[in-house]
């Protein structure tokens, strides 16, 4: 007898799915320290920068922030950096905590990611981003944003993520906001120039968000 699926187990099945693919940066870099023997001496020293605290730099503030930011990617396109007749779309969202933050200035924890691009998955390592001033005045209405990749699939290869996305507001301003990213500033390095727009969200907790939290 053939048995059928709801909706809501269909929609529950992907997601389940969805959240195994996706590590967070945490686990790999766990993943990452188990063999730093066989990693290229960047990533070695990255790692211990890491280990050691000093990898984000120094804060302004000694406050620790509860909202986070969400970088969806709504419509990029990856072009070879070879070849840029050939292009792809990539898709996916980036999770950042804010690790600190002042009238003017703001910065960046990656917390986790997920980048697809041809049917090659990606997530993200470690990684972190700061607002930037796009032009001469000291308005910082761009964030830059750095992350090393890693293949979903084939564990040992890894890569870098640079992204430079402008915003018409200043970043730290932002509570949502389409914005530009720009070429050929952003790459996958060795890979794919990037191109396109997404949408920066801020989330900042509610009191029941708290409050379930703790439970």
């Amino acid at each position: 007898m053939e048995k059928n699926i709801s909706d809501d187990k269909l929609s529950q099945k992907s997601k389940i799915i969805e959240e195994k693919l996706t590590k967070s940066s945490e686990e790999i870099q766990l993943k990452l320290a188990a063999k730093a023997e066989k990693l290229d001496l960047r990533t070695r020293n990255i790692l211990d920068s890491i280990n050691d605290g000093d990898y984000m730099g120094e804060k302004i503030t000694s406050d620790n922030y509860s909202e986070t930011y969400e970088l969806v990617f709504d419509s990029v396109d990856a072009s070879l950096i070879n070849d840029n007749s050939k292009i792809s779309s990539l898709i996916g969202k980036m999770t950042f905590t804010t690790y600190d933050k002042s009238s003017t200035d703001l910065k960046l924890e990656l917390n986790e990611c997920q980048i697809t691009i041809d049917k090659i998955i990606f997530n993200c390592g470690f990684g972190k981003a700061r607002s930037v001033s796009s032009g001469t005045t000291e308005i910082k209405d761009s964030l830059v944003i750095l992350a090393f990749l890693e293949d979903n699939a084939l564990e040992e290869v890894h890569t870098t993520l640079k992204i430079f996305l402008n915003s018409d507001t200043p970043i730290n301003e932002i509570e949502q906001s389409k914005v530009s990213i720009l070429e050929p500033q952003s790459k996958i390095s060795g890979l794919w120039f990037l191109n396109g727009t997404a949408t920066l969200n801020k989330i900042t907790p509610t009191l029941e968000n708290i409050s379930s939290d703790d439970k």
